[in-house]
């Protein structure tokens, strides 16, 4: 990814203009999609896993843990692998590594394969997503943020595709099997393909329109990096998991008519993102993201206090505009302020996801066990609420004019 070498940058952003109008980076956000779809199809994965292996709903949820542990420990190749100039390129390395995760899924002969796959799997999504959003932002630099946002609604369509695909392939008579084959199958292509994510880059061979990182970010900026992605995709994954179980339950509607609901929840998050992707052309990503900060504690404020269907219906869309575009506009205002610390921005924010998935549903679930699922997911709105302090320390004036070169941790 980089030599590493501490030479100060002199590298231009492309205008936001030209930005709007060059081809956009598909090679790159595909390996987004790569990673969307093997998130999308673990949930509905489980009910076959379950059936098949004689399995509990205790080792059922350590499946979902064991992915979240996958991409908190990310950032150990991918500080590996950063150091370093291979032949090969760390784009081909982190499509080849959904191969073998979805790969070995595939083939997986019961718990002591499913539960190391599912590592795997986290680990693997991780990595194509941390290298992806690496390469937007050594490319797009300052003007990254649009580009992380239109990598995300493909990423957000492939969630539902992995799902889909997991639903279409059983129905059809195909077994579950046939899911993670195809996602590795489509790796697979990606990774024999020649397309320019594999090129290596060094400082070499970097063109005048992909800046190598020099810079590593200050102390403040990766603190509220990480604080800010965890509250976010906290909020964002705890109304995924449990959004349902509230619609139910505040509404009184059955199981399938709550499920139904939060399909639109998760296409608002895609559509969220796709407004955002035109609004990033005059807006900055901070005072976007504030915005959406400001508008995800209005509507979580609006649904506690409404039990029509159709009320709630219009307002689940709308909360996933606005949580789904928590974690593009945090790391694209990062990358804005540290355009030249985008590999050490794109592997802490991937590790933070981690986190949020490994704790967020998991401890909203405890508290829904002690005062009730409706009052625990009032209590999401602390999650945007903790955001609003800690945007500031993502703004230029307590990063400019540190020049000092930081060696990777």
């Amino acid at each position: 990814m980089t030599d590493m070498s501490h030479t100060p940058s002199t590298h231009s952003a492309p205008s936001s203009g030209s930005t709007g109008t060059e081809r956009r980076p598909w090679s790159v956000y595909l390996m987004f999609g790569l990673f969307g779809a093997q998130q999308g199809m673990l949930g509905p994965l489980m009910p076959f896993l379950r059936a098949e292996f004689d399995l509990n709903l205790r080792w059922t949820g350590l499946h979902f843990a064991a992915y979240a542990l996958g991409l908190v420990l990310i950032g150990i190749p991918y500080r590996w692998l950063e150091r370093r100039t291979l032949p090969i390129g760390t784009g081909r390395i982190a499509v080849g590594s959904i191969v073998l995760a979805s790969g070995l899924f595939a083939i997986a002969g019961g718990l002591p394969m499913t539960l190391p796959g599912s590592v795997l799997m986290g680990l693997s999504g991780g990595l194509v997503m941390a290298v992806g959003q690496t390469m937007l932002g050594k490319r797009y630099r300052q003007q990254a943020a649009a580009k992380l946002v239109e990598a995300h609604i493909v990423a957000g369509l492939c969630v539902l595709g992995g799902a889909l695909l997991v639903g279409a392939a059983t129905a059809i008579g195909l077994p579950w099997r046939m899911a993670p084959l195809i996602v590795s199958a489509w790796a697979l292509v990606m990774f024999c393909a020649p397309l320019t994510i594999h090129r290596p880059e060094s400082a070499g061979n970097v063109s005048s329109e992909t800046a190598p990182d020099t810079l590593y970010p200050q102390r403040l900026t990766r603190l509220s990096l990480w604080a800010l992605v965890i509250l976010g995709i906290s909020a964002e994954w705890g109304v995924g998991f449990w959004g349902a179980e509230y619609i139910k339950t505040h509404v009184q509607t059955t199981a399938s008519v709550a499920a139904t609901l939060m399909s639109l929840y998760f296409a608002g998050t895609v559509c969220g993102r796709l407004a955002s992707s035109y609004a990033l052309r005059r807006v900055s990503p901070l005072t976007l993201l504030t915005s959406v900060i400001l508008s995800a504690m209005a509507t979580l404020l609006v649904l506690s206090s409404i039990e029509g269907l159709v009320g709630t219906a219009i307002f689940t869309f709308v909360l996933g505009a606005c949580l789904g575009n928590f974690f593009p506009l945090i790391l694209g205002a990062a990358m804005r302020v540290a355009p030249d610390a985008s590999s050490a921005l794109s592997a802490q924010a991937s590790q933070a996801v981690g986190v949020a998935l490994l704790l967020a549903p998991f401890l909203l679930g405890l508290l829904s066990e002690r005062i009730g699922v409706e009052a625990a997911f009032s209590l999401l709105i602390v999650y945007p609420l903790l955001m609003l302090p800690l945007v500031p320390a993502l703004r230029g004036r307590w990063s400019v004019g540190n020049t000092a070169q930081h060696p990777m941790e």
